[in-house]
């Protein structure tokens, strides 16, 4: 074989993706069919995900459409099986499905958080369960979609961080378990980012989220930079902004500051 027939090292990847119709899960899925990459898209909207599985071809990349619910475990396992029948194995799980939830606590609905927690929590353990034999094989990577609020709680999101909170943990003891059977887990915490997100939150009696004046929204784009470099490089984690860093440093670090800071942000939407 000369030089010039070896494929990239990403030519051979399998990744599969959750919410992949639209924002940070389309962006990445076309990035990793820049590199050649085989990818299995997981949403419910089947007409979008054909569309993203054609934006992936014309990247370069190949590209099957699995729609459905990822809560659903029957469709959890017809990922994981469709990218091991047909691709024959699994190299980036990328758990990038998620939905926001806004209330005040004494607001917060227990069936509502129930299902957050069945979509944000379960639905992405689960998966990586399915999916570990085969990324055992490759040496694979796992990533989370977390968010800032995965490591710190503002107004009104107590439920959503009280997710991604879950979330977080579940990825550093699977990042510990794992580490002997070289598969990686990478959390990747993002901010204020440019996609449909808020478009789909439930919201009780709360605004749409905390939007700080310092914290520039990004391009899902960018994000999934990010994301694919992160785990080309072996990185962790992955914080999108300055903006997330910082806060995320404040919240760890200087604790009383950040409960000072979040008790005038509730004075002052309570004022509002």
């Amino acid at each position: 074989m000369t030089v010039s027939s070896v494929k990239p090292v990403d030519a051979r990847r399998v990744v599969v993706i959750t919410g992949a119709s639209s924002g940070i899960g389309r962006s990445a899925a076309i990035e990793w069919g820049k590199r050649g990459a085989r990818v299995v898209l997981s949403a419910r909207n089947e007409a979008e995900l054909a569309n993203v599985a054609a934006e992936v071809r014309r990247a370069g990349g190949e590209a099957l459409v699995e729609p459905g619910d990822v809560t659903d475990e029957t469709h959890r396992k017809a990922i994981v099986a469709r990218a091991e029948r047909e691709y024959g194995g699994l190299d980036v799980l990328v758990n990038n499905a998620g939905r926001g939830y806004y209330a005040p606590a004494r607001s917060i609905d227990a069936a509502e958080l129930e299902a957050l927690f069945a979509l944000n929590v379960i639905a992405p353990l689960r998966l990586a369960q399915l999916a570990l034999p085969a990324l055992e094989r490759s040496k694979g990577t796992i990533v989370m979609l977390s968010s800032i609020a995965g490591v710190l709680v503002a107004p009104r999101m107590g439920a959503y961080a009280a997710s991604k909170f879950a979330l977080e943990a579940i990825a550093m003891a699977l990042r510990a378990e794992l580490a002997s059977e070289g598969v990686r887990v990478v959390v990747v915490r993002s901010g204020l980012v440019d996609t449909p997100f808020r478009a789909n939150v439930v919201m009780r009696d709360a605004p749409a989220g905390v939007r700080p004046k310092a914290a520039a929204v990004q391009t899902p784009d960018d994000v999934a930079r990010q994301i694919v470099r992160a785990v080309e490089k072996g990185h962790d984690v992955v914080e999108t902004t300055m903006f997330v860093r910082g806060a995320s440093m404040i919240a760890r670090v200087l604790p009383p500051v950040f409960r000072r800071m979040t008790a005038r942000m509730a004075a002052r939407e309570d004022e509002s």
